[in-house]
C-alpha cells in the first residue's frame, strides 16, 4: 500500500516537456492550458516551463510521480492497483 508523503517531508523531480522530445504529453498541456482560458501561444509557452513531480514508491511494483498539486487534495490512487493510497503519517 502507498502512503502519501507528508506536506513537509516529500521528493520530487522535474521534468520538461517538449514538442520534439515529449509531443504526447506537451501537447495535451497545451489543451489543457487552453482548457483553462490561455491563448496558444501562451499555453505553448507555458507548457516549456519545468513541472514538478512528487515521487511515490509501490512495493513490489514499481515508482509514479504525481503533480504536487493533486497530492495535496489527499486523493490519490496506484496507478498499479487503483487502491486509494493512505494519508500521510502527521508529524
Amino acid at each position: 500500500m502507498v502512503k502519501l508523503n507528508n506536506s513537509d517531508q516529500y521528493e520530487s523531480v522535474m521534468i520538461h516537456l517538449t514538442p520534439i522530445e515529449t509531443p504526447l504529453a506537451y501537447t495535451r498541456r497545451v489543451e489543457d492550458l487552453m482548457i483553462g482560458g490561455m491563448t496558444r501561444d501562451a499555453a505553448e509557452s507555458k507548457a516549456l516551463e519545468p513541472c514538478e513531480l512528487e515521487l511515490y514508491y509501490e512495493p513490489g511494483i514499481a515508482l509514479f510521480g504525481v503533480d504536487p498539486g493533486a497530492a495535496e487534495s489527499g486523493t490519490i490512487y496506484s496507478p498499479y492497483t487503483g487502491e486509494l493510497c493512505e494519508n500521510a503519517d502527521e508529524s
